[in-house]
């Protein structure tokens, strides 16, 4: 929390890092090092910390939202040593006269220097000097680093890095080192863009081997902060001149404020939207989590605001907001609940004469309002789209050219209507009667409107079903076994064609010609290839018509006697005709002998 205690500590810190390194200042003061950006011209920050406690409650807690740390990491907070770019990434050396760490570092170390004969080790040096050589290597525990100290030219060593700060915010800056020297000095200097010293630690001997930690807390002043490790070996009358040697082990920047940001205010979101809005704590990382479970990432700025990218979402949808501060603490999400401005049309699918069900998607968990043909909306008409965007529900099957039609209403917005028109599905074939030989029309079923073609050897004759579902195509009789086929059209869509085959309509009966007491034969004509049946008395005769006739073979029969025939074609028999035997040739009568005495004439005759 910022109050006015910490205004106090911080202040105190600021003079006594400036008392505590007035002595270091001037040796260091010509490292050749990279200036903080952007950093007014006076503390303008501690007049900030110092201001906020004549303030009331409400100006304190907007003080503390705009002096909230940035996020802080060292890079390369293990002073990695990389052998291939020659660098130790991230961090930069300096040290006295103005020279830095501009002179790269090469495997070439002085054949007169106490590392000369070991494999691993990198140096800087000017002109091969002994006492200009900062060296380093990698070692399991840390960063090695050797350096000279002459008595005529001091060399102080600083590893130093430009961290991106936030005026007012707090910050502990710190390193632990393990030395080799039994007399060595050890500092942190901390600086702001304009090179004032703002925290520091006595640049003083030390004598002990075990691992030392060091550290410095500080208010930043600019926008970047210059952090220092300062190293040198320790002057002695012994020796005109003595190195630095230590490891050191790591080095880490935090801010002191750990209390988590209060959660984000956001800015009403709509499906149109492609940025979301708000305002929080200032410097603070952004995470903004869909519904779907992707993320958007971004930063509040000096003033607390923020403007994120995002896809457009749609009504109904739910995106989580929540402020990480620079110590990794995370506020507590905001969630709000897309609205919507403008409402995207469902899609509805194809709809056939022989479908129940439609089907379409739209937007998850909203409602798709239906309507069939003139009929009016009504809330109940409804269906739910699932999860994965797709809905359905049932109709009865509906007649080619209704009208269907489907629109999403969300928080009171309607959006456009989509519609289709239910076209021709599968049409069925027509039924076709059975058609005999004498028959001179085909009949059958269909669908009313629908068109009708029979075809016969090859030639269509067409006709349109009634209303009443029947239809009639007016055909020349045809030959028993004929093959007709029929199908029907409606709205472009043809059925599969039915077929059916001409049967033997009614045959027709034979004649007889005139049987008399004669005959031997009774005669007539028929159909051809029709068996005549001829009944005499009890007695039936038959035969096949040839070449139109038939003959059958009978006894002579006296006069009166009843003669019948009928034909049998393809199953079918006709009715019956008949006739009566008439007399035949009358033979002339016998006369017996007449004599003179006789008084009369006697002979023989037919009876009757």
């Amino acid at each position: 929390m910022i109050n006015k205690k910490r205004v106090n500590q911080v202040t105190k810190l600021t003079v006594a890092s400036a008392i505590a390194f007035s002595a270091l200042a001037q040796p260091l003061g010509t490292l050749v090092t990279v200036k903080a950006a952007e950093a007014p011209a006076t503390t303008k920050a501690e007049n900030k910390l110092l201001q906020s406690t004549a303030s009331n409650e409400n100006a304190s807690k907007n003080l503390k939202s705009n002096l909230k740390a940035s996020k802080v990491l060292l890079e390369n907070p293990n002073l990695v040593f990389d052998s291939s770019s020659m660098t130790v990434t991230g961090w930069n050396f300096g040290y006295r006269n103005g020279n830095s760490a501009t002179l790269p570092f090469v495997k070439d170390v002085p054949a007169f220097s106490p590392l000369a004969a070991q494999d691993g080790w990198y140096n800087t040096h000017l002109n091969d000097s002994y006492d200009r050589n900062i060296r380093v290597a990698n070692t399991s525990s840390g960063l090695y680093v050797y350096t000279t100290y002459a008595k005529m030219f001091p060399m102080y060593l600083s590893l130093y890095q430009n961290i991106k700060t936030t005026p007012g915010e707090e910050y502990t800056f710190g390193y632990s080192l393990k030395a080799t020297n039994s007399i060595y000095q050890a500092a942190i200097k901390v600086v702001d863009n304009t090179e004032t010293t703002i925290a520091s630690t006595p640049l003083e001997e030390k004598t002990s081997r075990d691992i030392t930690n060091y550290s410095a807390t500080f208010t930043a002043r600019s926008t970047e902060t210059r952090v220092e490790i300062v190293l040198a070996g320790a002057p002695n009358i012994a020796s005109l001149a003595s190195g630095f040697g230590g490891t050191i082990i790591s080095a880490s920047l935090t801010p002191t404020d750990n209390t988590a940001p209060d959660a984000p205010t956001v800015t009403p979101v709509y499906n149109t939207d492609t940025t979301i809005k708000g305002n929080g704590e200032a410097n603070c990382d952004v995470t903004v989590t869909l519904e779907s479970g992707d993320v958007a990432t971004g930063r509040t700025d000096a003033n607390g605001n923020f403007n994120i990218t995002i896809p457009a979402q749609a009504a109904g949808k739910r995106i989580k907001v929540t402020l990480t501060d620079g110590a990794g603490s995370e506020s507590n999400p905001t969630t709000v609940t897309v609205l919507a401005k403008s409402v995207d049309s469902p899609t509805i699918n194809p709809v056939t004469t022989d479908d129940v069900v439609v089907k379409g998607t739209g937007i998850p968990g909203q409602r798709v309002y239906y309507k069939v043909g003139s009929a009016d909306w009504y809330e109940y008409r409804y269906t739910t789209v699932g999860a994965d965007g797709t809905y359905s529900f049932f109709i009865t099957n509906q007649p080619a050219g209704t009208l269907i039609s489907v629109k999403h209403t969300v928080g009171g917005i309607d959006s456009t209507v989509a519609t289709t028109t239910v076209t021709q599905g599968t049409v069925a074939a027509p039924t076709i009667n059975d058609v005999k030989s004498d028959d001179t029309t085909v009949k059958g079923t269909g669908i009313p409107g629908a068109t009708v073609t029979v075809t016969i050897a090859g030639q269509d004759r067409t006709a349109t079903v009634g209303q009443d579902g029947n239809y009639s195509v007016t055909i020349p009789a045809q030959a028993v076994g004929t093959e007709i086929t029929a199908k029907q059209t409606l709205n472009d869509k043809t059925s599969d064609p039915v077929s059916t085959t001409v049967t033997q309509g009614t045959v027709a009966a034979p004649t007889i010609d005139n049987v008399t007491t004669d005959d031997e034969k009774v005669t007539g004509t028929g159909i051809n290839g029709a068996t005549v049946t001829v009944k005499v008395g009890n007695q039936d005769y038959t035969a096949t018509v040839e070449n139109n006739r038939y003959s059958i073979d009978i006894a002579k029969q006296p006069v009166g006697t009843e003669i019948t025939a009928k034909q049998t074609l393809n199953g079918e028999t006709s009715s019956s005709v008949s006739t009566t035997v008439t007399q035949g040739t009358v033979a002339a009568p016998t006369i017996d002998n007449v004599t003179t005495d006789d008084e009369k004439v006697t002979g023989t005759g037919i009876n009757g």
